[in-house]
């Protein structure tokens, strides 16, 4: 009965944790591999028996079979250490909530279980935590698989979880010695303990996320300063030497057709677009160059100087994000007559409008009022320019909205310049 008991402790345990793990990569041959760690759960568990009455072994049975849990599934999915060991310990909180959960029906004698055969007693012993699990995983589960909150963790926060769960455990094998401890009252408290840990990694791991988001945008913004100035650079070069190319041209005293020619193959290099913003004609000038090739034509149609009580990177950063998510979308058209990218800023007293348009193919999933990255499993930073554009907006006591309407996506910005 004992070894029943013990692989029905595993098994209750492994199901629990993969609750968390299921979105988890697999590892190569995971088919063989999932087996395999689940018979060395098994195993450990059957040697582990209740051979001893110490509560401190039991305490440490519990730590070690834990342990080895852990490991056996880091054998079969590829997660960072600190996301496997937040995935199990979440578990495992699950698997004692389940558990006193249980424990507080069967004492009201709501059901009992048969002790014989044991196949039959080991499947009863678990019917119940599938219910409980279900609950779970259709809530708490889904919910961290879907904003992949026990991927995102710090390490402080496993260890805060893990010595809240043990703790819990502790108490329980304190309650063992003291018999005569109201088990009820136990159950209740560890419910309430396992479910604060369970809190911890999910509520606190959004705080963890939003820190390397934040960290994330910053190094971006450097970037686009490295940007902005090295575009600068390079349109200012190209400028010269498309007036020093004009000069040459006349010297050379070609025919007209062919002077004609050489001039109008150079000419776009020497449209450098004046909108009244220097970061505005630097992005706009640069990226009317780089569009042309690919046969997307970008236009603007308002005044650079309703920016001008923006920092030279905000409005770099701002457009420059707008421009790059446009672009990524007219790409993927069939038609060429539809790549085209509409910018237009308007000012209505202190409330400055910027609206980007384009057409798009396929579907826009939105969240939290911004498209959802389709690129997530690539390396980069997809996803990140929509926040950063929101944060510019923010900053300067604006707002950011976006809109799918047919084929046609709409940007929305608005800016509010400050009274001086």
């Amino acid at each position: 009965m004992q070894g029943i008991l013990q692989i029905q402790f595993m098994l209750q345990l492994l199901l629990a944790e993969l609750i968390y793990l299921f979105p988890a990569e697999k590892r190569s041959y995971f088919l063989l591999r999932f087996p395999a760690a689940v018979a060395v759960c098994l195993l450990a568990a059957y040697m582990f028996l209740f051979n001893n009455t110490s509560q401190l072994y039991h305490f440490f049975r519990y730590m070690i079979l834990f342990t080895v849990s852990t490991v056996s599934f880091g054998f079969c999915f590829k997660l960072p250490l600190t996301a496997l060991i937040s995935s199990c310990t979440a578990g495992y909180a699950t698997q004692h909530i389940a558990f006193h959960l249980l424990r507080i029906i069967t004492n009201n004698g709501s059901f009992s279980l048969p002790e014989k055969p044991y196949i039959l007693y080991l499947a009863k012993g678990l019917v119940p935590y599938l219910i409980i699990y279900l609950v779970f995983f259709l809530t708490i589960g889904l919910y961290s698989a879907r904003h992949e909150c026990l991927r995102k963790v710090d390490m402080r926060f496993n260890a805060l979880s893990i010595a809240i769960v043990f703790l819990c455990i502790g108490l329980s094998r304190v309650a063992g010695y003291y018999r005569d401890m109201n088990a009820i009252t136990l159950a209740y408290y560890a419910i309430a303990v396992c479910a604060m840990a369970l809190v911890v990694q999910l509520i606190l791991s959004k705080t963890v996320e939003l820190q390397y988001e934040n960290n994330t945008i910053h190094l971006l913004w450097k970037e686009d300063r490295r940007q902005y100035e090295l575009s600068k650079k390079t349109i200012d070069t190209i400028n010269i030497k498309y007036h020093d190319l004009k000069h040459i041209l006349k010297d050379l005293n070609l025919p007209k057709e062919e002077a004609d020619a050489i001039k109008g193959a150079v000419r776009v290099y020497g449209s450098r677009l004046h909108t009244g913003n220097e970061a505005l004609d630097v992005l706009l000038t640069e990226n009317t160059l780089r569009l042309s090739e690919d046969g997307i034509l970008l236009t603007y149609t308002g005044n650079g100087e309703d920016f001008c009580f923006m920092s030279t990177m905000d409005v770099y950063t701002l457009f420059g994000n707008a421009i790059n998510n446009a672009v990524e979308a007219v790409r993927q058209l069939s038609d060429p007559e539809k790549k085209v990218i509409e910018i237009v800023t308007e000012r209505h007293g202190n409330l400055v409008n910027v609206r980007v348009s384009n057409m798009f193919e396929g579907d826009v999933h939105f969240e939290d009022g911004i498209p959802v990255s389709t690129k997530k499993n690539e390396a980069g930073f997809h996803g990140f320019g929509m926040k950063s554009m929101k944060l510019v907006a923010e900053k300067y006591g604006g707002s950011l909205s976006c809109a799918a309407d047919g084929d046609i996506f709409d940007l929305s910005v608005y800016l509010m310049q400050t009274p001086a």
